[in-house]
């Protein structure tokens, strides 16, 4: 101890109090739980709308023995169903044990017993681990609040009431899992959402009768392509949401969103996400007049006369393969530190896989992954994405001859409409709603352009 400080010159009784680590002072109140009650009810809406999705295009397939596409459908539906969450569920066990900043050397799992332990193992394997960190997050949000005394200070016994050591480790546990079950629901919705929302979109396009009424179309089966077309939206939107509220609440002194808030982001990303979405499964969609629209394949680069056309799906892929490398590259190039370990040392196999995951999510729309001012960012992914979206819808209105001319109008319309609702409401959340939004106006360079 400095004897020369006056602290310590002072009795025991009267010794200022310390203040705690920033990280401790998160809370977590109602909005907390009904976050993660949302966040709940999600994830199941999701497993249940997969698990019908795949069900009727296998009872389709079954029903149509004669032909390969629909066994086909429910394959690469099976395959963008799984896949996704077995990469969700390897990071989510490898962020458990991972050593994070302010647990020292400790890691989440040294916090649980033997059966804790074997318990979130088993759901990881099989699959569900989303679900218990829910669990983690309320339960460790309600020993927290639990964990806390009087402290009496002073000649006058003035009492201030503080969490106990034990409550500050689980304030510190509760926040590091709620962040990064937060980056686990984004990456989970980018990665299996929207390749399914895509995909679906690319199937009905394959069943004209469902736009033009001129054939019969499998009602069951187009009920649920819409309600999980509808559902991924929301889900994607909210992970984004949920994703940029727990970025404030991990940062000491950043305000949380208000509800007003809240609903313009979902808005902003709900709007942007379906303009994105929707121009993309249509512009790999795009039918040569003499092809077959049942074939899910297109790849045959003649048609039935044996003219050479253009295979738009293939053309999609390669279009959003080099927007991800080009995503991934200008993350890279970011340096981001979110796979760092304890001793702030770098992991750059994890930290690339990373980048890659994000270069992903950028394939559809911009999160802030640096604490930095990010307007310049936001405004050449907008412009970027904004160019890029505009010339496939056009192609597609010129090449989609096979609908009418009044339904591709609308198509287009509804495109660039929600566009345009997206931007306006990014606009308004961060000149009137954004809780540092005075800084923005007032200081061009200002850090609370950060998410």
């Amino acid at each position: 101890m400095d004897h020369g400080s006056p602290e310590a010159l002072l009795p025991s009784n009267q010794m200022p109090l310390r203040e705690p680590p920033p990280h401790v002072k998160a809370t977590f109140g109602l909005m907390g739980v009904v976050g993660m009650v949302v966040n709940f009810v999600l994830f199941i809406m999701d497993i249940i709308s997969d698990a019908l999705l795949a069900f009727v295009l296998w009872k389709q397939a079954k029903e149509d023995e004669f032909s390969t596409e629909p066994i086909t459908w429910f394959i690469i539906t099976l395959c963008i169903i799984v896949l996704p969450m077995v990469v969700i569920n390897i990071f989510s066990l490898w962020w458990y044990w991972q050593n994070k900043q302010c647990l020292g050397d400790y890691c989440v799992f040294h916090k649980m017993s033997a059966l804790q332990t074997v318990v979130r193992v088993i759901f990881h394997i099989i699959l569900l681990g989303p679900l218990i960190r829910y669990v983690d997050i309320i339960r460790y949000g309600v020993k927290m609040k639990r964990e806390v005394k009087h402290v009496e200070m002073g000649h006058n016994h003035a009492a201030v009431l503080r969490r106990t050591p034990k409550g500050e480790v689980h304030a510190v546990l509760q926040m590091i899992i709620s962040r990064d079950t937060a980056m686990l629901d984004m990456m989970h919705s980018f990665l299996q959402d929207a390749p399914q929302l895509i995909f679906q979109i690319f199937l009905l396009y394959r069943s004209p009768g469902i736009i033009t009424g001129k054939e019969d179309a499998t009602v069951l089966t187009t009920t649920v392509q819409i309600w999980k077309i509808l559902l991924g939206v929301f889900a994607m939107s909210w992970s984004l949401v949920s994703y940029q509220d727990e970025l404030r609440r991990s940062v000491p002194d950043k305000q949380q969103l208000s509800c007003c808030a809240t609903t313009t982001c979902l808005l902003w990303r709900a709007s942007m996400l379906a303009s994105r979405i929707i121009t993309i499964g249509s512009f790999s969609a795009i039918l040569h007049p003499n092809q077959d629209p049942r074939s899910v394949y297109l790849l045959r680069w003649t048609d039935s006369q044996g003219n050479i056309v253009i295979a738009y799906p293939i053309v999609t892929v390669c279009v959003l393969a080099a927007h991800w490398l080009i995503m991934t590259a200008w993350i890279y190039a970011q340096k981001t530190t979110f796979c760092a370990q304890g001793d702030n040392s770098t992991h750059p196999v994890l930290e690339f896989l990373y980048n890659c995951v994000i270069g992903f999510v950028h394939v559809f729309c911009y999160i802030n992954v640096k604490d930095t001012p990010s307007r310049k960012r936001m405004v050449f992914f907008y412009a970027f994405c904004l160019i890029e979206n505009s010339a496939m819808i056009a192609i597609w209105y010129v090449q989609m001859v096979v609908y009418p001319e009044s339904i591709r109008v609308v198509i287009v319309f509804t495109v660039e409409v929600l566009w345009v609702i997206g931007v306006c409401s990014v606009i308004g959340y961060y000149a009137f709603l954004h809780p540092d939004h005075t800084s923005i106006i007032h200081q061009s360079n200002s850090a609370s352009w950060r998410q």
